[in-house]
């Protein structure tokens, strides 16, 4: 079968609403403002590592503080540290939380959208997340006066040139794409300019399906992905990850032939495990 019909039956089985409790972009479903959207939108995708349950359960408890209208919230209320909750997550302390809702209240007080700090829309996508990166870097630097803490650079990202950076690339491709789930806001970034956002998930179903056989998880694992996929979804080449992404996290691929799941597959047509099974 052509990989298109493959992937265009498995886009079309989940990209319902049904499936967005089970991906960290429901909490923008919460919000109609758009500019609560994007806030939401990109602290949820920032601290989209590790569990899913522990994503969103310390999501909420954030959302939670932030109230019904995060943006004003940010923009009108003083966070002091003393009164601040006792939030962590993972890598990140309270103090690193603190200081990272600091930084967007500093930029909201300048821009209602993080967007212009994304830089020259003239650059690839991947050379402005790193302006990003490195001017959020900065305004920590200005805020706090001292180095940027571990959990900090591994929530912001530190520039590094041939990171795959998965959070900003579906960060972006939520803000971009303008058909479900995503939501249209950017209108800077083009969406056949978007790389793909490669998680554990996605790693798994490229070799499997043939999008790539790089191993290292880079921007050129990422690249290579996008590319495949633009061979014949030019204008869209995200299209299909919300679909995907599904697969692995309702644990409906199991990476390896099961009867009862892979029969009624709608990739078997293009998947190496299956095709490996029925020799």
């Amino acid at each position: 079968m052509n990989p298109k019909l493959a992937l265009d039956k498995i886009k079309q089985k989940y990209d319902r609403k049904d499936f967005l409790n089970s991906d960290p972009i429901q909490f923008c479903y919460e919000y109609e403002n758009k500019n609560d959207i994007e806030i939401v939108g990109f602290i949820s995708a920032l601290f989209s590592y590790g569990n899913v349950i522990s994503i969103q359960n310390f999501l909420r408890k954030l959302f939670s503080y932030l109230g019904k209208n995060p943006v004003t919230f940010l923009k009108t209320r003083s966070m002091n540290k003393e009164n601040f909750p006792d939030l962590k997550y993972r890598f990140q302390t309270r103090e690193d939380i603190w200081i990272f809702l600091l930084t967007i209240q500093e930029i909201l007080k300048e821009n209602d959208s993080l967007e212009s700090h994304f830089g020259d829309f003239a650059l690839t996508t991947d050379k402005r997340i790193l302006v990003f990166q490195n001017k959020f870097q900065s305004m920590i630097s200005a805020i706090t006066n001292k180095k940027t803490s571990s959990g900090l650079n591994f929530l912001i990202g530190s520039g590094k040139i041939n990171s795959a950076n998965k959070r900003y690339n579906m960060f972006l491709r939520w803000m971009t794409r303008d058909s479900f789930p995503d939501f249209g806001i950017y209108k800077s970034f083009r969406t056949e300019d978007l790389l793909y956002p490669v998680d554990v998930h996605i790693k798994k179903f490229s070799h499997v399906l043939g999008f790539t056989n790089q191993k290292s998880v880079n921007l050129n694992f990422s690249k290579e992905i996008t590319n495949y996929i633009k061979m014949f979804n030019p204008k869209d080449p995200l299209t299909y990850d919300f679909s995907l992404s599904r697969l692995g996290i309702l644990k409906q691929c199991k990476m390896k032939y099961v009867s009862e799941i892979c029969e009624s597959c709608e990739l078997k047509s293009i998947c190496k495990i299956y095709a490996l099974s029925t020799r």
